[in-house]
């Protein structure tokens, strides 16, 4: 079976909550987590897919973090954590859900041939704690970090357009094959995984933000409150 686009999905920040609120649920927040599915072709800039917009301009999007991929063959899993029947395209706020590709066969530094873009895995996403708030579920943006799979950024060396259905096609990977799977594990156990995390510094390609919470977080020095849902 080829690696395929499955769906192509953009956002608008929009407002939810309320902001009076301390309770989780009902707490005020802004995102465009909540994405609509593109029917057509769409054009990809440096910045990202056309007609997407970012709420935490500090912590997501960028040239590094134009497009969010994530693997389709992990919403079985989630829907399972998440007690729902199915899940709809766009579930985890990706921009493509691609099929037969996974976070265990996707690298840091490759570059993926989709439609006429050129695509470079730059860094593995860090969820945060608007997974959790999407999906009503405090566990949940834990869950994604414990288990590694958190889908990928990247960013944009050949702008082009994708259409639905387009094959993904690996044109280039790194010749030091850490996966991203690899990468979120050795990062949440940087002491048994001290080698990986280092080897990880020795890709020119990963995003420089990236590089910089490898770097601290040898030293034990990286906070993960990004994560936090209280």
């Amino acid at each position: 079976m080829k690696n395929s686009v499955v769906s192509i999905q953009v956002g608008k920040v929009k407002a939810y909550g309320d902001k009076s609120s301390s309770e989780f649920l009902d707490k005020y927040w802004e995102s465009a987590f909540f994405k609509e599915i593109v029917n057509s072709k769409i054009s990809v800039s440096k910045n990202g897919l056309n007609g997407d917009e970012i709420a935490d301009t500090i912590h997501h999007g960028g040239v590094e973090k134009a497009v969010f991929a994530n693997s389709y063959e992990n919403y079985r899993e989630w829907a399972e954590f998440l007690h729902v029947e199915t899940l709809p395209f766009g579930a985890l706020g990706e921009n493509l859900t691609i099929s037969g590709l996974h976070e265990s066969s996707v690298y840091l530094g490759d570059i993926h041939k989709i439609g006429s873009t050129l695509l470079q895995v730059s860094q593995p996403r860090k969820p945060c704690y608007k997974i959790a708030k999407r999906w009503n579920n405090k566990k949940f943006t834990n869950e994604i970090y414990t288990t590694g799979l958190t889908g990928w950024y990247y960013r944009v060396l050949k702008e082009g357009e994708i259409d639905f259905n387009d094959e993904v096609i690996v044109s280039k990977s790194d010749e030091s094959r850490i996966s991203i799977l690899e990468a979120n594990m050795a990062f949440a156990n940087p002491i048994k995984h001290r080698d990986i995390l280092e080897t990880i510094l020795s890709i020119d390609s990963i995003a420089p933000n990236y590089r910089s919470s490898i770097e601290k977080r040898i030293l034990g020095e990286f906070a993960l409150e990004y994560m936090r849902v209280d």
